[in-house]
């Protein structure tokens, strides 16, 4: 029963109507034609504005806006009175604690590779040939550090 009261209005969107154009019925021409529509418009409503009328935007006195920020920062003001209330209670925290890290590193490494002090750097560079089998390294004399490197 609905389909044959509610079918045709229903389908009538779908449905083919009789034209005149001979073009009508090709779907690619028909849109050839709308684009030359909009390009047309688009030109005709480029024509009427004037260009001397076109100006930049601008925001207090700057050319652009690259960030939202304020124009003035108050020192009375909530924003500031938390930042310093925030330094001065984190800051020595974090001092002390990244102090221990930078020690606890430093000491790591001198364990890792202990420097020593030698009287005769190329006795102590033969003596640590010897001492490790090597024959063929290459040294980086450096101001009053010496490199090796197989």
């Amino acid at each position: 029963f609905w389909l044959k009261v509610a079918g045709p209005l229903l389908l009538q969107p779908f449905l083919r109507p009789q034209s005149s154009d001979p073009f009508y019925h090709r779907p690619s021409l028909r849109v050839v034609k709308m684009l030359g529509r909009f390009a047309a418009a688009g030109r005709m409503v480029a024509a009427r504005q004037p260009m001397a009328m076109v100006q930049k935007r601008t925001f207090a006195g700057y050319g652009y806006v690259s960030s939202p920020r304020p124009l003035s920062i108050r020192m009375d003001g909530l924003f500031a009175q938390c930042m310093i209330a925030a330094v001065i209670y984190f800051a020595p925290q974090d001092i002390l604690v990244l102090t221990g890290l930078v020690y606890k590193a430093h000491t790591d490494a001198s364990n890792t590779n202990p420097k020593k002090k030698a009287a005769d750097a190329e006795a102590a560079l033969e003596e640590f040939k010897a001492k490790k089998g090597l024959s063929d390294v290459k040294v980086s004399k450096g101001y009053s550090t010496w490199t090796v490197s197989l």
